[in-house]
């Protein structure tokens, strides 16, 4: 059996530590090394393009990896909720897809009992678009043996409409579901600030 770094007595851990305590503006000086460059105007108003502009490359993929790091484990504490309603979906999804400068189309994998598994990301895109191919989320549907699911993607735009191609892609995906006797609980479009359900307003 594979040991784990918990059986080794390692302990990993990005965010339980002291830093949980301190301002933004500490850990901005922290991270840049640069306190005296960090003006008050930071504390409350500052731009992450900005704070990774300041970066050294090094520091930028520490930066970037560990922001990463911690979307993952937040998805995964949502992870082991049921799904009763759109807001449970985008409570897991908004973790991985909110802040993305480009369109990414995921797909979430459920159990007969509405139990949530892995997020799968399906395709990445580009600004204003994304494909999903309907072949490869019934494969993963079928390899993971889920009884329902829910797909959903990002519009970096900011706007939570769907677009005619969303409409289509989410026609085809249920249509193709339908016939692996696999229900397609809901397709979000989830915004930085907000999500659109197609459960909700009645197009499924």
């Amino acid at each position: 059996m594979k040991r784990t770094y918990r059986d080794k007595g390692i302990q990993l851990s990005l965010f339980d530590n002291d830093y949980r305590e301190r301002t933004d503006r500490e850990l901005i000086a922290e991270l840049t090394n640069k306190p005296d460059q960090v003006a008050e105007e930071w504390e409350y108003s500052y731009s992450m393009e900005r704070l990774y502009n300041r970066l050294t490359p090094q520091r930028r993929r520490i930066a970037i990896a560990a922001v990463e790091l911690y979307k993952r484990r937040e998805a995964g504490r949502s992870r082991s909720q049921r799904i009763r309603s759109s807001k449970d979906i985008d409570r897991i999804m908004r973790p991985l897809l909110a802040d993305l400068e480009i369109e990414e189309f995921w797909l979430l994998p459920l159990t007969q009992c509405s139990g949530t598994m892995k997020p799968i990301r399906i395709s990445t895109g580009a600004i204003d678009q994304t494909s999903a191919d309907v072949r490869v989320i019934m494969r993963k549907l079928v390899e993971v043996g889920a009884t329902q699911f829910a797909v959903a993607h990002n519009h970096p735009s900011g706007s939570r409409m769907p677009s005619r191609d969303d409409d289509r892609i989410t026609d085809k995906i249920k249509n193709a579901a339908e016939l692996f006797n696999i229900r397609l609980l809901d397709h979000l479009i989830i915004t930085w600030d907000t999500f659109y359900s197609y459960n909700d307003e009645g197009k499924l």
